[in-house]
C-alpha cells in the first residue's frame, strides 16, 4: 500500500500560477473546482508578482501559468509565450467608505489626477497612483484626452502614494481618504472601500456587457509554447460554462469565445 501510495504522488503534477492580484482569488478558487475532478493535478497559487513579472517568470519556466492584466508585447511573444484571454472585469474606481461618495464624472475624476480639486468640503484628496509601469496605465489613457494628459501630470507630482500591487492599493485606499484607478472588485471582507460610479453608471458585469459602464480589463493567462497536458486542460476548465460560473461570481465575464494567441 505505501509502494502504490507513493508512486501515485510521485506521478502527481502541480501547476503552479501567480500574477496581477485583481485575478488571484477567483484563479485560486478555479483551482480547487478544477482539482476535484483532476485529483492528481495540484494547482499552487504563488505570492503576487503583477502581469509583468509573471511573464518573466513563466518564460523563466519558474510559473506555469501567468496572469496578466494586458495582452503580450511582440518581444514576449518572440521570446516563446503564448497567451489565452479567458475574462473580463469593470476598471473602478474606489474610495475610503468614510468619505460618503457614491459617484463622480469622469472629468472630475481627471481632475483629482491632475491636481485640480480637492472633496467639497476642503478635505484635501489623497490620490494612490500604480507604478508608470503597470498594466493600469494605458487603460486610464484610453478613457479620455483629458484622463491621458492628467495622468502625466499625476507623474510628476511629488509626495504621491504608489502602490505596487492591488492590495497595496486597497490597504492604501482603506486607511486614508483617497481615490485611485483599480480594475478589481472587491470581495475581500471587511475592506473599507466603496466602488464609485462614474457619470451615473455604477461598474459591474452586467453594465460592462450593455457597454454602458465602458471601462474594463481583459485578463490573459500566459504559457510557453506547447504547455504541458495538464496545463491546457486546466485552462480548458477556466473557459469551461464551469469555469465561466466560478469567474461571474468575482465579478468577471468569461471571453471563452476567444482562443490561445502564439
Amino acid at each position: 500500500m505505501l509502494l502504490v501510495s507513493g508512486s501515485r504522488s510521485a506521478g502527481a503534477e502541480t501547476i503552479r500560477i501567480s500574477g496581477t492580484g485583481g485575478a488571484m482569488e477567483s484563479m485560486r478558487l478555479l483551482g480547487e473546482a478544477f482539482r476535484k475532478n483532476n485529483p492528481r493535478i495540484r494547482v499552487e497559487m504563488m505570492p503576487g508578482i503583477g502581469s509583468s513579472g509573471s511573464v518573466k517568470a513563466v518564460l523563466a519556466g519558474r510559473l506555469d501559468i501567468g496572469l496578466c492584466g494586458r495582452s503580450l508585447t511582440d518581444e514576449e511573444r518572440a521570446l516563446g509565450a503564448m497567451e489565452t484571454k479567458y475574462a473580463k472585469t469593470p476598471f473602478v474606481f474606489a474610495v475610503n467608505r468614510t468619505l460618503k461618495i457614491a459617484g463622480m464624472t469622469l472629468d472630475g475624476i481627471a481632475g483629482i489626477y491632475a491636481g485640480k480639486r480637492d472633496w467639497e468640503d476642503g478635505k484635501r484628496i489623497r490620490l494612490v497612483l500604480r507604478s508608470p509601469e503597470d498594466s493600469d496605465i494605458p487603460i486610464l489613457r484610453r478613457m479620455s484626452p483629458a484622463m491621458s494628459t492628467a495622468v502625466d501630470v499625476a507623474f510628476r507630482r511629488k509626495g504621491m502614494i504608489v502602490a505596487t500591487t492591488d492590495e497595496d492599493a486597497v490597504d492604501a485606499i482603506a486607511g486614508v481618504p483617497g481615490l485611485s484607478g483599480l480594475h478589481e472588485r472587491f470581495s475581500g471582507q471587511g475592506v473599507e472601500v466603496v466602488l464609485l460610479a462614474v457619470d451615473g453608471v455604477v461598474p459591474s458585469v452586467r453594465t460592462m456587457a450593455d457597454r454602458s459602464y465602458p471601462y474594463s480589463k481583459t485578463f490573459y493567462m500566459v504559457t510557453r509554447k506547447n504547455p504541458s497536458d495538464a496545463v491546457r486542460r486546466f485552462i480548458d476548465f477556466v473557459r469551461s460554462p464551469a469555469g465561466s460560473a466560478i469567474l461571474s461570481r468575482y465579478g468577471q465575464a468569461s471571453t471563452r469565445q476567444e482562443g490561445m494567441r502564439p
